[in-house]
Formats: C-alpha cells, sequence, structure tokens
C-alpha cells in the first residue's frame, strides 16, 4: 500500500510538471501574437487620431498690410544701424 500511495504521488507530480510546462509553452506562444496584435492596435489608434484630428490648422492667405508693417519695420530697423 505505501508503494502504491509513493507511486501514485511521483505520478501526480510528473502530470503537474507536465501542466506547468504545456502552461508555460503556450503562454510563451502567445506572447508572439499578443506582440503583433499590439504593434497592429497600436499603428491603428495613431492612425485614427492623425486622421481624426479638429483642431488641425488652416494655412490663410498672406495679409499685405501685415507683410507691409514687417517690410517697414524692417527697413526702419536697419536706418536706425550706423
Amino acid at each position: 500500500m505505501d508503494k502504491l500511495k509513493t507511486v501514485l504521488t511521483l505520478v501526480a507530480i510528473i502530470l503537474g510538471a507536465l501542466v506547468a510546462l504545456a502552461a508555460i509553452g503556450l503562454i510563451y506562444t502567445f506572447l508572439g501574437y499578443i506582440l503583433i496584435l499590439s504593434i497592429v492596435c497600436l499603428g491603428g489608434y495613431m492612425a485614427f487620431r492623425y486622421l481624426t484630428r479638429s483642431d488641425a490648422k488652416q494655412i490663410s492667405p498672406p495679409d499685405p498690410k501685415k507683410q507691409l508693417q514687417k517690410a517697414q519695420r524692417l527697413l526702419d530697423e536697419y536706418k536706425r544701424k550706423p
């Protein structure tokens, strides 16, 4: 009876180790898929955020009055320098 108990305990330990190794292998297998999926999701999120920006600045045409004022200030600065 004592030998049977020892054999069953050894079988249980071996099966437990096999289950643990199978779980580690399964997790290791899914890590590659999780990495690829996370990269794809990150790219999709960044594309979504880029394409749905509502605060995109519009380029306004140059204002002739402001351009003239800038040129006038620049000329005044050149006149002041010796």
